[in-house]
């Protein structure tokens, strides 16, 4: 449970989008996914609206500030207690960096204050606005965020489904089929798609069984690189990006491309032959599986932290 300030509500009458007009698009909607760093089933408690780092997040409605803090898993958050026809709802806001938050606990704040900026700290993908919405206090239970601004006539938003249609089955299963086991021979050389080079066997089969289930993706295998340490020059990894280039940041779809391309890879690890996998300033390998996504702190820029492409290498033997 959240430690809160104890306030007196203040009561608002009006209630305002969170970012600016033309900053923002919704990413992830309130209800059950596939958690996109975990890639496990989850339920996502609020709605997420990709912005640009920095973008200026608004308050909802007039109110007191109850949390202003940077934690763990939803990085720089801020959360307010409204009044509003006569009952106490709180907002949340989270993923802030820490110098993006703009208010302290205890603040009474206005509709459409400017109290924080858009970040990617703490469980975070890319720059984005998570926003919860709280009935009765600060530790209230959470409700759709989307409905909720609808209702207030602060946005028309999409309201997510979060049960099957009457009469058909809901597909909880990730997008890609089940791979087909490499053959034999996974060592040998054979010539790369992508490139003049050679690749491994296993490597290519990887590069077959994921472009079958997801052909929107471009590869990058074989390239010698001189002077480095890197498993591209021995024919086992490749880069992939999403309808993005290399050195540019990904839109939300091709963002969530990316994660259903790696969660696959994940799943399938051991038949693909998967090493690791390094995605989002993540690292995932297969022989530490139970610390399940790491922190790669090797990068220095959008490209070498692997914001803008997904690395894979694939391992050696049987």
């Amino acid at each position: 449970m959240v430690p809160v300030v104890q306030t007196v509500p203040v009561e608002s009458s009006r209630v305002v989008f969170l970012l600016p007009e033309g900053t923002w698009v919704p990413s992830s909607d309130y209800g059950p996914r596939v958690h996109p760093i975990t890639g496990e089933n989850s339920f996502h408690t609020g709605t997420d609206f990709a912005a640009p780092d920095g973008t200026p997040i608004l308050a909802a409605a007039d109110g007191t500030v109850t949390v202003a803090e940077f934690t763990g898993g939803d990085g720089g958050l801020i959360v307010i207690e409204h009044h509003i026809d006569g009952a106490v709802v709180a907002t949340a806001y989270a993923h802030m960096w820490e110098t993006g938050i703009h208010v302290t606990a205890g603040d009474t704040v206005t509709a459409g204050q400017h109290i924080g900026d858009v970040g990617s700290s703490g469980n975070s993908t890319g720059p984005h606005l998570h926003f919860e919405v709280r009935n009765g206090s600060t530790n209230g239970e959470h409700t759709d965020p989307a409905a909720w601004l609808n209702a207030h006539e602060a946005a028309d938003l999409p309201e997510p489904t979060t049960g099957a249609p009457t009469g058909c089955d809901a597909d909880t299963g990730a997008p890609g089929d089940e791979p087909d086991p490499l053959d034999a021979g996974p060592d040998r050389m054979v010539d790369d798609p992508t490139s003049d080079g050679q690749i491994t066997a296993r490597l290519l089969h990887l590069h077959t069984q994921a472009t079958a289930a997801f052909p929107e993706t471009s590869w990058a295998c074989y390239s010698p690189r001189p002077g480095t340490v890197s498993e591209h020059p021995l024919g086992r990894a490749c880069d992939l990006t999403f309808g993005n280039s290399i050195g540019q940041h990904a839109t939300p779809s091709q963002l969530e491309a990316g994660w259903q391309v790696t969660n696959w890879m994940k799943e399938h690890a051991e038949t693909l032959g998967v090493e690791y996998l390094i995605w989002q300033d993540k690292i995932w390998s297969l022989a530490r599986d139970a610390e399940g996504w790491r922190d790669y702190t090797y990068g220095i820029d959008i490209t070498t932290r692997h914001i803008d492409h997904l690395h894979v290498t694939v391992r050696t033997g049987t």
